[in-house]
């Protein structure tokens, strides 16, 4: 296995690991079926209240059509909110509902507990070096991004 092919499957294996955890202890199961992007939009709007549907798509990288699919779901779950705009009355904001918040801060939660626990393998000046490389990561994928949209 050649160090890029070695590379791609950790990624993948991290990825895998930060979406699906194997690990979810049993009051957190099936707190909503399970869903990437419902997932992320929770995350985003927990994290930026008031965003809007635009931003979410940017964010996430995904269509309008599917912003809009994965907001009416979480709207009709009850978890998020949609607010018209106070400075333009043709925009709308999302906000979590209370249901929304505690949802989204249990899976916060969840996720803060699965990265300690998997990162308890390093120590933290491993931990460190490897939070350098990462904003370094982070950095390069911006300006892609950037450069291309």
């Amino acid at each position: 296995m050649t160090r890029e092919e070695k590379l791609l499957d950790q990624i993948k294996t991290l990825m895998r690991i930060m979406l699906i955890s194997e690990r979810t202890p049993p009051e957190h199961r099936h707190v909503i079926k399970f869903n990437p992007l419902d997932f992320h939009t929770l995350g985003l709007v927990r994290r930026i209240p008031g965003v809007k549907a635009s931003a979410v798509c940017a964010e996430l990288g995904i269509a309008p059509t599917t912003a809009s699919s994965v907001i009416a779901r979480l709207k009709s779950q009850g978890l998020i909110e949609r607010r018209r705009c106070c400075f333009d009355r043709r925009a709308y904001e999302l906000h979590l509902s209370p249901e929304g918040q505690r949802v989204a801060g249990l899976i916060h939660d969840q996720d803060m507990q699965n990265m300690r626990l998997f990162l308890s393998a390093l120590t933290d000046a491993q931990q460190s070096k490897m939070l350098e490389l990462l904003d370094k990561v982070v950095d390069k994928v911006e300006t892609i991004e950037t450069a291309s949209g």
